[in-house]
C-alpha cells in the first residue's frame, strides 16, 4: 500500500468528507453545506452522490456561485478511494452522507491528519456514531457530525485518541446551524488544545539496547546518568517522549529488541514500525525517503558523528622545508649577498692586515663563514678598523643565527601532528587493521550512504571475516590506544573510554575519520499511526524551549581534550633530522672528494719534482764527471 504523501509548507489542506448523500438534497441541505465550506475555507470539493442527476447539478451550481470548484462522483465500492482522494496541493473537500452508507473505506487509508477536514451528515446522533469507523481516527481528527434538527443541523465535535490502545469515542457538542441564524461555532478553544488530555493511554516504544546492565530495569537504564555515553541516542529520544507525555497526559511503555540482523540495511526496527506493534522506535535513524514506506518520519532530533577512531602514525616523509622554513625566500637571498659582501670586507681587512696574497681569498672566505656559523674566528685584526668591521659582523650574524634557531624551536613546538586525512578512502588506501562496533545503523552507511563509503565497503570490509568484522568498544578501544586498529564507534560511546585508557599524547594523537560529516538523526512513529502528529508537536515544544539542546547536552560525552604537558618531549624521528645529515654526508663526500683531487695532485706534483730532481742530479753527475776526466 502506497504511502499518502503530504507536503509541508505548501497551501494547507483540507479533506471534507460528507459520507454518502441523501438521495434528495434539499436546498437546506445545500445551504448548509456551502456555509460550513466556506467557514473553512475550502475551495475545491469532492462528492460521492447517491445518483439524483438534477440534484448534484444544482449542487454543483450552488457551490460554484461562491467559487468552490466541485465534483460529483456516483458511490461505487469499486472507486479507489485513495487514489480519488489523495491530494498534495490543493485545499480538498469530499463529500458523502451517513444517510446512505458508512466511511469505513477512509478509516482503512488513514485520512484522518491536519490535511482532512470531515463533515458527516447523519439522521440521529446515537445511530450515525455507530456508523462511524473510528479505527484510524486520532488528537489531530477534525470531523464534525452535523445532526439533522428539523430544518437545521445540530454539529458534534468527533474523535479518538486512539482504538487500538484503549481510547473511547469522544462526542462533544460543537455547534449548531439555522436558516434564521447561519452557522454558530460554540467549542472556539482550539483542536489540540481541547484534547490534550489524553487520560493515561499507554504509548509503547522500543530500539535495540546493547549495554543495559542484566541487574538494572529497563526504565531505570533509561534515566540511568552513571551509563550515560552508553545506548545515549535511545535514552535521548525515551526522554524526548517522557516530556512529550507530560505534554498530553500518556504513560510511555519502553521494551528492548534483543536481536537484529547485521546484514539488514533498515533493520527489525522499521518491520516493527510497519506493522504498528509500537508506536515509537527510540532508535533515530537516517532520514531517507526510502524509510517512509516503513514508517513515519517525526522529525530531526538526535546529532550523530560516527566515526572511526585511530591513532596518528609518525610520517615517514622526508622534510626537506624544515631548515628553509624559518625565513623566507627574500631573506635567504639577503643573507647570501650579505655573506658575499662580508668575504670581500674580510679579505680587504686581511689585506691591511699585511697577510700573505695566497691566503687572501681561502682565508676570507673560510672566517667569514665561521663567524656566520658562530664557530669562532681564525684571525684577530690588529687595527681599530678592521676590529670594528669583524664586531659588526659578529654581531649581525649572532642576531640572524639566534633568529633562526628561536623559530626552528618555534616552528616545532607548534607543529600540528601529521594526521590522516579526514577521508574514507585515505582509510581504505591504509594497511591499518580495522574493526567496528556492532550498531544497527553502520550496513547503512556503508551501503546506501555515498560512493566514498561504497569504495570502503568493496576495498576493505567485504574481505574481512565475520568474526573480525565487530569487536566489543573495550576491547576495540584499546587496541586503538596500542596504535593497531582503526575502530568504527559513536563518540559518544568511545570518548569516556578514551579519557580513562589514553594518556595525554596520544589524545592529542587520537585521529576521527568519518564515513559522512555530522548529520542529524530522525525520530521515527509508526506507520500511519495515530501519534506522529503529536510527537511533532512535543519535538516542536521541545525545540522552541531549549529543552531538547538541554538533553543533547546531557547525553553526550565531553570530548577528551589535547593537554600535553609542558614538561613532557616529542621525540624528534629520523625523518626530521634527515635534511640535516643529508647536508653532513654531502660535505663529507664533498670534502673526501677534494681530498681525493689534493692527494692525486699533491702526489703528482711530488712524483713530477723527483723526476726533475733525478734528472738534474744525472746530469750533474755527468757534468762532475766530464770535468773529472778532461782534468
Amino acid at each position: 500500500m502506497r504511502k499518502l504523501k503530504i507536503k509541508h509548507g505548501v497551501t494547507y489542506m483540507v479533506l471534507i468528507v460528507l459520507m454518502r448523500f441523501a438521495c434528495n438534497v434539499n436546498a437546506d441541505d445545500s445551504e448548509f453545506i456551502r456555509e460550513y465550506f466556506l467557514h473553512k475555507a475550502v475551495r475545491n470539493v469532492v462528492g460521492f452522490s447517491c445518483g439524483d442527476v438534477t440534484q448534484d447539478f444544482h449542487f454543483i451550481k450552488l457551490l460554484s456561485k461562491v467559487g468552490i470548484f466541485t465534483i460529483i462522483k456516483e458511490y461505487d465500492g469499486r472507486i479507489n478511494m485513495r487514489r480519488f482522494l489523495n491530494t498534495e496541493t490543493w485545499t480538498l473537500g469530499v463529500i458523502v452522507d451517513l444517510r446512505c452508507h458508512n466511511e469505513s473505506a477512509t478509516s482503512r487509508y488513514r485520512m484522518y491528519d491536519y490535511s482532512y477536514r470531515w463533515l458527516v451528515l447523519g439522521s440521529k446522533l446515537n445511530s450515525s456514531t455507530t456508523l462511524l469507523n473510528d479505527s484510524a481516527y486520532s488528537m489531530t481528527t477534525d470531523l464534525t457530525l452535523a445532526i439533522t434538527n428539523g430544518s437545521g443541523y445540530d454539529l458534534y465535535d468527533v474523535y479518538n485518541h486512539c482504538k487500538y490502545r484503549g481510547g473511547t469515542l469522544n462526542v462533544t457538542r460543537l455547534g449548531s446551524w439555522r436558516r434564521e441564524t447561519g452557522l454558530v461555532i460554540t467549542l472556539t478553544q482550539p483542536l489540540v488544545q481541547r484534547r490534550a488530555n489524553m487520560h493515561g493511554i499507554t504509548l509503547k516504544i522500543s530500539g535495540v539496547i546493547q549495554y543495559r546492565p542484566k541487574n538494572m530495569r529497563l526504565e531505570d537504564y533509561m534515566h540511568d546518568i552513571n551509563t550515560r555515553s552508553l545506548d545515549s541516542m535511545h535514552k535521548f529520544v525515551y526522554a524526548m517522549v517522557s516530556h512529550t507525555s507530560d505534554l498530553f497526559n500518556f504513560s510511555v511503555h519502553a521494551s528492548e529488541i534483543v536481536y537484529w540482523d547485521r546484514h539488514s540495511v533498515h533493520g527489525l526496527i522499521f518491520e516493527i514500525l510497519q506493522s504498528n506493534y509500537i508506536d515509537f522506535a527510540s532508535n533515530p535513524r537516517i532520514m531517507v525517503s526510502e524509510r517512509l514506506e516503513y514508517a513515519n518520519l517525526i522529525g530531526a532530533a538526535w546529532p550523530i558523528r560516527p566515526c572511526f577512531m585511530l591513532l596518528s602514525t609518525t610520517s615517514t616523509k622526508i622534510k626537506f622545508a624544515i631548515f628553509l622554513k624559518p625565513f623566507a625566500f627574500s631573506t635567504w637571498y639577503l643573507g647570501a649577498v650579505f655573506m658575499v659582501l662580508f668575504m670581500f670586507v674580510m679579505r680587504i681587512i686581511m689585506k691591511r692586515e699585511e697577510a700573505s696574497k695566497q691566503e687572501e681569498y681561502s682565508s676570507a672566505m673560510v672566517l667569514t663563514i665561521g663567524i656566520i656559523a658562530q664557530q669562532g674566528a681564525t684571525f684577530f685584526p690588529n687595527h681599530i678598523p678592521g676590529r670594528i668591521a669583524l664586531l659588526q659582523i659578529l654581531v649581525f650574524t649572532w642576531l640572524m643565527f639566534n633568529y633562526y634557531s628561536g623559530s626552528i624551536v618555534s616552528a616545532r613546538l607548534s607543529e600540528p601532528l601529521d594526521k590522516m586525512e579526514d577521508d574514507v578512502t585515505t582509510l581504505a588506501d591504509s594497511k591499518i587493521k580495522i574493526a567496528a562496533e556492532a550498531v544497527p545503523y553502520l550496513n547503512y552507511f556503508l551501503y546506501k550512504l555515498n560512493s566514498e563509503s561504497n569504495y570502503f565497503r568493496k576495498k576493505r570490509w567485504d574481505s574481512l571475516p565475520e568474526s573480525k568484522r565487530y569487536m566489543p568498544i573495550e576491547e576495540g578501544m584499546k587496541e586503538v590506544s596500542e596504535g593497531t586498529l582503526a575502530y568504527h564507534t559513536d563518540p559518544n560511546t568511545a570518548y569516556p573510554y578514551v579519557e580513562r585508557m589514553f594518556d595525554p599524547n596520544k589524545i592529542c594523537e587520537l585521529t576521527e575519520i568519518h564515513l559522512f560529516k555530522q548529520s542529524v538523526m530522525g525520530m521515527y512513529a509508526s506507520r500511519n499511526g495515530q501519534f506522529t502528529e503529536l510527537a511533532k508537536i512535543g519535538l516542536s515544544k521541545m525545540f522552541n524551549t531549549g529543552l531538547r539542546d538541554r538533553q543533547i547536552k546531557y547525553w553526550s560525552s565531553r570530548k577528551p581534550q589535547c593537554q600535553l604537558d609542558t614538561l613532557s618531549t616529542r621525540s624528534i624521528s629520523v625523518y626530521e633530522t634527515a635534511p640535516a645529515l643529508i647536508l653532513l654526508a654531502f660535505g663529507i663526500l664533498v670534502g673526501c672528494g677534494i681530498c681525493v683531487v689534493e692527494n692525486i695532485i699533491y702526489y703528482r706534483s711530488m712524483r713530477k719534482n723527483m723526476i726533475l730532481s733525478d734528472l738534474m742530479s744525472s746530469d750533474e753527475e755527468n757534468q762532475q764527471h766530464e770535468q773529472t776526466q778532461l782534468a
